[in-house]
């Protein structure tokens, strides 16, 4: 208990934006390459603990490193667990999957499974690996109206985005700029979103957005923007596929988790008020310049004192 105390503590020194963090439900997709292990087709391309034989760089084997640090490692979907990744370029592609996570709890939790995969053996990651990261929305209270907020706050930013993010994201088909055009996405909708009749999810599924009809339901290739609404009617998540790969750099990792769920508690009119700090890390600096950029200007406050 103490040595989790200790760790949210450390987190919310480091990372300001991380008073604003709700319990809104979120998940991770660690992207890497160079572990070895096998799947069978019976597995479903999920990997098995017991087939990885990769080990720590003081030789423990996987499982040990997870008991180590607290992740739990398991062979199905409710938990944390390892997939082979074909698209990853490299030999030993694989992602690790989170289960659904909340709150400070679930920062802790990715910020261990992160440190396991540091300790893991010639696991590498490259321009080809992603850092994806989801939050779970209620389809009942956020509909078209929040998806349209969402991307008025995150269209016009996306360039800055790119810079903000290592490595050049920007020229990934993996995470492509939103191919919407705005003015017509942003229009008010005649029908439910859940209906194919509506006019957000007709503009998101079209040839000019890159939706495939033969294409298996799960891997749209409308997903394949750095902000992925395909999610939201697949799995009832937004996705944010911007960011690189991360391993080491576990703080650049926690940082943007906050940040995104910033953005989509945004898009629900969930605007706090935040204190301007001239020294402010890159992630609050680009809330500021949000907040000027929408008319929220008012709600940026002096530092106390």
């Amino acid at each position: 208990m103490w040595v989790a105390e200790r760790l949210t503590s450390q987190l919310r020194q480091q990372y300001p934006l991380l008073q604003y963090f709700t319990d809104r439900p979120f998940g991770v997709e660690i992207e890497v390459y160079g572990l070895n292990y096998v799947v069978t087709p019976l597995d479903g391309s999920i990997i098995k603990p017991y087939n990885i034989s990769s080990r720590g760089r003081d030789a423990r084997y996987v499982d040990e490193l997870c008991l180590s640090y607290r992740v739990h490692l398991g062979a199905d979907r409710s938990s944390w667990h390892l997939e082979e990744d074909g698209s990853i370029i490299g030999r030993g592609g694989a992602e690790l999957i989170s289960p659904i996570l909340s709150g400070l709890e679930g920062l802790s939790e990715v910020y261990r499974a992160l440190q396991v995969l540091c300790e893991i053996d010639k696991l590498k990651i490259n321009e080809s690996c992603g850092f994806h990261v989801h939050h779970g929305v209620d389809r009942e209270t956020y509909t078209c109206e929040q998806l349209k907020e969402l991307v008025r706050i995150v269209h016009p930013m996306e360039e800055e985005f790119y810079l903000l993010i290592p490595g050049d994201r920007g020229a990934a088909e993996t995470c492509r700029p939103l191919e919407l055009h705005l003015e017509t996405f942003l229009k008010d909708c005649d029908r439910s979103c859940e209906s194919d009749g509506c006019r957000s999810r007709r503009l998101w599924y079209s040839r000019e957005n890159r939706y495939d009809p033969k294409a298996d339901s799960r891997y749209d290739k409308t997903r394949y923007h750095g902000l992925n609404l395909h999610s939201y009617w697949y799995r009832s998540t937004i996705e944010f596929r911007y960011h690189s790969a991360v391993l080491e750099n576990i703080h650049e990792a926690m940082q943007w988790i906050i940040f995104t769920q910033f953005l989509v508690e945004l898009s629900q009119n969930h605007i706090p008020a935040i204190s301007f700090d001239p020294m402010a890390n890159k992630w609050l600096q680009t809330i500021y310049r949000i907040y000027q950029r929408f008319g929220y200007s008012d709600r940026i406050h002096p530092l106390p004192g």
